[in-house]
């Protein structure tokens, strides 16, 4: 299992950092529109169909399994202190269960949505140039599949670690 959240560690550090690239890459490319804009009154084709098929996808969904993997999601810590070490082992199981489910189910259906934007080469036209979109809804089964590997991992930590669980 060590291995296993070796390669997911690994694997979460790669899709946050195509993240990042993301970020840096729809930053240059909006400050390029703007000042293109302003300066010389010519705008950067196609930026809003990049950022909303590409960059915003990638900001969200890559650093997903990331997120999940450092614990740092929303979390209700309402009635944790009455459950008592063994109770709150049992309840981030559940939850790591419940994301599995959750974040399985969208990744399957997601690239399905893939495959078949892949099949058909989808595209947009934006200034009478031909965008391809295909490669953009296949961050969506990336980020949750991985995500749902994260917690996989993580139910067995939680299991046998002899250290305190943290609240889900």
């Amino acid at each position: 299992m060590n291995t296993l959240t070796r390669i997911t560690d690994g694997l979460t550090a790669v899709l946050s950092y195509l993240g990042m690239i993301g970020v840096l890459a729809m930053m240059l490319h909006i400050c390029a529109d703007v000042a293109g804009r302003t300066l010389f009154d010519v705008s950067v084709p196609a930026t809003l169909e990049m950022v909303t098929r590409y960059y915003m996808l990638m900001l969200v969904l890559l650093p997903l399994a990331w997120v999940e993997n450092k614990h740092l999601m929303i979390a209700v810590e309402a009635f944790s202190g009455i459950y008592g070490k063994a109770g709150l082992r049992v309840v981030n199981v559940l939850v790591a269960v419940f994301c599995i489910g959750v974040y399985s189910v969208l990744a399957v259906s997601t690239w399905q949505k893939a495959i078949e934007q892949y099949d058909v080469g989808a595209y947009i036209v934006a200034l009478d140039t031909q965008i391809i979109v295909w490669p953009g809804y296949f961050t969506l089964p990336f980020g949750f599949g991985l995500a749902a590997l994260v917690c996989l991992t993580r139910i067995p930590l939680l299991l046998f670690s002899k250290t305190a669980p943290e609240a889900a």
